[in-house]
Order: C-alpha cells, then structure tokens, then sequence
C-alpha cells in the first residue's frame, strides 16, 4: 500500500491525480446549532486579504487565533501562533475552525469578515483583485459527493447536519440526493475523529447548494472562470487555460475539498482535509457588513 503522506505531498506539489487512500470511520450524531443572522456574500467583495498575524486586521487576527485555539487545542484545526506575517499552513479544517469561532463569538461577527466563497475567489481572479494567487493554495469548501469512500464518517455527520438545517439552506428534498457544494462549514471538536473535528452546518453562514459540474467525475475539465456559483457550468467546460481536476472514480466518492491551485487550476477531488503542506492559506473579505474600524 503506497504511503499516504507521500502521496498527499504528491496531490498537493505536483500530481494532481494522485491516487486516493479511502478512511472508514464511525459516525456521530450532530448537534443542533442555533442559527444567526443570514450572511450576504457579494460576489466581488470591497476588500480581500490573506489571514496574518500582524497589518491592518492584526486585532482581529490575533484575537481570532487564541478564541480559536481555546476550542480546538490538541486537534488538527489548531492555529500556530505567532507575531507578524501571513499564517501559513492552513486548510479545510483550520478554517471551519475559525469560522465556528467567530459565529460564536459576537465581537468576532462584528468585524464583519469571515473567509471568500468560490464565488468570490473566481470573482476575485477575474478582477485581477486577489493577494498573490500565483504564491498560495487555498482550500475553498467541502464537496459532499456521497456518503461512502473517503472521509465516509465526516461526509456522514454532514449530511445528516446538512438535512437538519434543510430549510434554513433553501434546499429542497430532491437537492439532498445531489452532490451538494458545502461553503464555509463550521466545525465541532470530536477526538474519535481522524482530524479531531468533524464538520457542521452553521446556519445563517454555511451555504450549500447543489452544482452540475459535480455530476462530471471520472475525468478533468478545462475551464476560463468559475462564475456559476465558483464552478464552471457544463456548457462552459471544454475550453481555456486552466482545469478543473475531478475525482477518477463515478461513484463512493465521499467527502473532498476543492481548492485553487498556485498555477490557477482548481482540484474537486482532493481527500485530506488537514494538510497543505505549509503552502496553505485563507482569504478573508468583508460579508454582509461593514467591518468593524
């Protein structure tokens, strides 16, 4: 059996068709959280920049950190501390982290900022307006394709989060047998799992909504922009410079991530939801509201 940090390295550096390494688990019942103000996400927001210790959002970013860390200390969603520069490193499960901490926390919310969408990292591309894209990966949502497969125990706790919170997401029942698209989830501390966390739907911030384009697996795509819902629409794949790497199998698919490579590529396939290998990073922009001065 191939090592799967070896080929995790592989995944993230260079192949990004890297072989898959399925992990069983268990699955927990998820617990209800208690819904907050809807978040309005425009699709080109005002402002955009990557988390970092020090700058202009220091207070916010080092307040976040230690709020963070309280809740998620001894699991894979743990943030290094530290004193200036951007935070690196980061991925899926750092970042549903920090946005559970701020749904929580009201000081937090009233910054007004939580991490883009795909919609607004493609809108973002497109405008010229991100920070160094060439420079970074960042992972971007959690694509639930089916309960089986990789992350089969986290993919199961989500779907199950996910149908709780059915109505608050303006999904349908039918939308619930579809490959749903799972943007900014939160998180909950669970040791019995893989990566110490699993991830939760967090109402009136997590968006999800099922995509086309996921239907499309067992072979990759080229693609210009993303601008349906931060994936490209079937009529607009076949054409321009970059790609869209999607899982080789059609089926028991599980749980993965999507993210935007340095080079500008997207991946739908990636399977491990704590890991970057120090490339890794999170933008922020202001959602919904002012940020706080």
């Amino acid at each position: 059996m191939p090592n799967p940090r070896l080929l995790q390295t592989a995944e993230r550096w260079m192949n990004k068709e890297a072989p898959v390494v399925v992990q069983v688990q268990k699955p927990a019942q998820p617990q209800a959280v208690s819904p907050i103000q809807n978040i309005l996400y425009p699709d080109l927001p005002s402002e955009v920049f990557i988390f970092s210790y020090d700058g202009a959002h220091k207070d916010f970013a080092q307040e976040l950190i230690a709020k963070s860390n309280e809740v998620f200390a001894g699991t894979r969603a743990e943030i290094p501390v530290g004193n200036s520069g951007e935070v690196k490193n980061m991925y899926i499960a750092k970042r549903m982290g920090l946005i559970t901490v701020i749904a929580k926390n009201s000081n937090l919310r009233n910054y007004g900022l939580l991490p883009i969408t795909p919609m607004q990292d493609e809108c973002l591309l497109k405008n010229g307006k991100l920070q160094d894209p060439s420079k970074f990966w960042e992972d971007l949502a959690l694509l639930l394709y089916d309960t089986n497969g990789n992350n089969s125990n986290e993919a199961k706790y989500l779907m199950e989060s996910v149908r709780k919170n059915r109505a608050e997401l303006g999904l349908s029942n039918s939308d619930l047998k579809k490959r749903l698209v799972v943007v900014n989830p939160g998180a909950e501390v669970d040791k019995a799992m893989t990566y110490g966390v699993k991830p939760i739907v967090i109402p009136g911030i997590t968006l999800v909504y099922p995509h086309e384009i996921l239907e499309k697996t067992g072979q990759n795509h080229t693609f210009e922009y993303g601008l349906t819902k931060g994936l490209p629409a079937v009529k607009d794949i076949g054409s321009g410079k970059r790609t869209l790497y999607m899982p080789s199998e059609t089926q028991d698919i599980g749980l993965r991530v999507l993210y935007r490579y340095w080079d500008l590529d997207l991946s739908a396939g990636y399977w491990d939801l704590a890991d970057s290998v120090g490339a890794g990073r999170v933008s922020f922009a202001p959602q919904g509201r002012s940020p706080k001065k």
